[in-house]
């Protein structure tokens, strides 16, 4: 979901807000409480508990959002040795949920349509994406939950060639020396340098800063995003550089998880110089207690592919006037290699929420509205948005309303609805809407709403239009705040982020406040 690029700007300013600890505008706080949950099959929490006012279909969201989300079960054969990518970049999964968006739109009544994305002259790479064709990862010989993120630099242990199988067996594990160097020499000398991977603690996107449990004040989204994100980010690329010189027995970097029961998968597109392994927190820790004698074996095989085909899915309600300009209400429905519930099946599912909405009621819109599920927003550079800015350089977009991580819960801590413009006057006019909602007092699972102000839109499919469109007002609706599960898997699909955080109370407001906000810019409302 997020964007692995952050501009320069949004650091400085996170630098800035690091130091004053303010926020830019006001927030809504709220309590917490115990919801009702029922479990499926699968342990997903069902729509028993609807609120008994909803304003959008909850039904139709859950049912959506359930569908996209068990395709990591209907569509890959795992027993037979596939790999269930989920809805990742250009995979059949993916796919398979372009065609079920499709099919749903088309039932509404819109008039839909797929824009395959192709590599364009600004954007000469969108179909490119390194594969990976088999992998396993053993702690002393037995197989362990784990993903491996592809190596996309080019050294002299892939023989300078990104088509590669990484492939080692008995390998020490070692806590990471202050010193590389140092500690080759010692080994060396010593006579036990032998092949290995570094151990490390993952804790990637989760606030989880000594600083902020003391200074709460710091725990808001440019502190999170520009400041503890880039952090973590680039502590663990930091290794792999300080080891790329000693690739010839460093092979990897074992990260264990914060979470017992599921692991991280990040991207790290065009950065890690040698495979990064993660696998969970309860693994992790087991090795910790007895790394000298603890040995494993892994497989990476990986190649590049410069031909991913993948699909922006599109259903469009038109205004009376046909020369009215643009509004889209967007999402991500592509996720990593997990259920991908709420990043972003829900914020999705939601979409067609709205839309449904629009159709059942007969609304005719001022503006033509579009209802778009862009592909490709965790390949690393949001490729469908960029796509679709790109080449319809000639459409008046007026408004661009990105739905991203929505509707979900997490035991214990709270999280936070940001509503990110890019410009401060549109800020405050969405603000006052978002207000009349309540959202921090009606919704249990999270502590409030925060309006932000980010000039280049948000941390995804708004960001396109925010940056090279001078006159197009973005807003992005994403909750975060310390999400434990962002991009994360485990336990046979069961564990990270999965279908049973659905959260229908946050479904239902989070709702209320996006349809507002639409029916708001395009009706006389």
């Amino acid at each position: 979901m997020i964007r692995n690029s952050l501009s320069r700007k949004g650091l400085v300013l996170g630098i800035i807000i690091l130091f004053i600890g303010i926020s830019v505008l006001p927030n809504i706080s709220g309590g917490i409480g115990e919801m009702n949950c029922v479990n499926n099959d699968f342990g997903c929490r069902s729509t028993s508990f609807i609120p008994n006012e909803s304003v959008l279909d909850i039904d139709y969201i859950y049912n959506i959002t359930k569908a996209l989300s068990y395709i990591i079960f209907t569509e890959y054969n795992e027993s037979a040795g596939e790999i269930a990518k989920g809805r990742a970049y250009g995979t059949k999964g993916e796919h398979r949920a372009a065609k079920l968006l499709l099919d749903n739109m088309t039932d509404l009544g819109l008039y839909t349509y797929k824009e395959q994305i192709n590599n364009t002259e600004k954007y000469p790479y969108l179909t490119h994406e390194i594969e990976i064709v088999d992998y396993y990862v053993k702690i002393d010989n037995e197989t362990v939950d784990s993903y491996i993120a592809p190596v996309w630099i080019k050294n002299s242990e892939n023989n300078h060639d990104l088509n590669y199988t990484y492939n080692y067996s008995n390998l020490k594990v070692i806590e990471p020396p202050l010193f590389p160097n140092l500690y080759m020499i010692k080994q060396k000398i010593k006579g036990e340098l032998e092949p290995f991977v570094i151990l490390l603690k993952n804790k990637a996107f989760y606030n989880d800063d000594t600083i902020v449990e003391y200074y709460p004040f710091l725990n808001n989204f440019y502190v999170n995003y520009y400041m503890i994100r880039v952090r973590q980010k680039i502590a663990t690329i930091a290794y792999s550089w300080l080891w790329n010189k000693h690739m010839d027995y460093c092979k990897g970097i074992l990260l264990y998880d914060m979470n017992d029961s599921c692991y991280d998968m990040n991207l790290l597109k065009n950065t890690n110089r040698m495979p990064f392994i993660f696998i969970n927190g309860t693994i992790g820790k087991k090795i910790l207690e007895d790394c000298e004698n603890t040995r494993i074996d892994f497989k990476l095989e990986q190649r590049l592919n410069t031909s991913v085909i993948s699909y922006n899915v599109i259903g469009q309600l038109n205004a009376t006037d046909s020369d009215s300009a643009t509004i889209i209400i967007d999402c991500l429905y592509d996720s990593w290699w997990c259920q991908g519930t709420a990043d972003a099946a829900i914020g999705m599912a939601m979409v067609m929420g709205i839309a449904k909405y629009f159709c059942d009621n007969n609304i005719k819109p001022k503006y033509n509205l579009k209802f778009i599920g862009f592909s490709g927003e965790e390949h690393g550079f949001c490729a469908g948005s960029n796509y679709y800015e790109n080449i319809h350089s000639d459409e008046n977009i007026k408004y661009v309303i990105d739905l991203n991580q929505l509707g979900f819960w997490q035991k214990n801590d709270e999280l936070t609805l940001n509503i990110i413009c890019n410009k401060i006057g549109f800020l405050s006019e969405i603000w006052k809407i978002v207000k009349q909602a309540n959202y921090g007092e009606r919704v249990n699972s999270s502590d409030k709403a925060m309006p932000i102000w980010v000039k280049n839109g948000g941390p995804s499919n708004s960001g396109p239009f925010a940056t090279n469109r001078r006159d197009c007002k973005t807003v992005c609706f994403l909750k975060d705040g310390g999400w434990k599960f962002h991009h994360r898997d485990g336990l046979n699909h069961t564990e990270g982020d999965v279908l049973k955080y659905f959260d229908p109370e946050d479904v239902n407001v989070t709702g209320e406040i996006i349809l507002n906000v639409v029916k708001y810019l395009v009706t006389d409302w």
